[in-house]
């Protein structure tokens, strides 16, 4: 049981506690299929010289053995996944469009709808690059109404295209989530 519980921590996605952590709804497409999806969005705190917060957000995909036979996600899966930069995010606010292209891994979630969990995360220490990127990004959505965008590509065949309506309640709850780990 005890070795049970240690493969399924080792096998979530990045853990926060409550509070730290913001999940909205939204829809995706792969091929012919459409679903909704969940976008987590997280930031937590560096808390002492030994814990390193982080800002990122994650993209779960309900059912995701339903499309094994048109996406791989094997090839994105584990912290060593070696797919390559083939996640392409982009957020859409007041007519100006940020995009941003990275590498992210991901995991076989343990929620009920098993999904699969696409996570594009940056550490607030030690990672100024892809810190500074993930914030350029998801800075607008904490101002108001916005689009957010995640193009999940792969070697061969279609890519699952999600996207997420942030309206205004949505932006202050980013707003007050994610106001720390962008400097705010």
């Amino acid at each position: 049981m005890r070795l049970l519980l240690i493969l399924l921590a080792l096998a979530a996605p990045a853990q926060a506690r409550p509070g730290e952590t913001l999940t909205l709804t939204g829809e995706a497409r792969i091929g012919e299929d459409q679903r909704p999806v969940r976008f987590t969005f997280l930031c937590s705190a560096n808390a002492g010289p030994h814990v390193t917060g982080v800002l990122g957000v994650d993209l779960a995909v309900p059912r995701h053995a339903t499309l094994r036979p048109v996406f791989d996600f094997d090839a994105f899966e584990g912290p060593d996944a070696a797919a390559g930069a083939r996640t392409r995010l982009e957020t859409t606010a007041e007519g100006t469009v940020l995009r941003l292209q990275i590498a992210v891994s991901g995991s076989i979630g343990v929620a009920e709808d098993s999904p699969f969990v696409f996570s594009a995360i940056a550490a607030r220490r030690q990672d100024a690059a892809r810190l500074a990127e993930l914030s350029r990004l998801l800075a607008p959505l904490t101002q108001g109404a916005a689009q957010f965008a995640w193009i999940q590509d792969q070697a061969r065949g279609a890519a699952i295209q999600a996207r997420l309506a942030v309206n205004a309640a949505d932006a202050a709850g980013l707003r007050e989530l994610l106001g720390p780990c962008l400097g705010r």
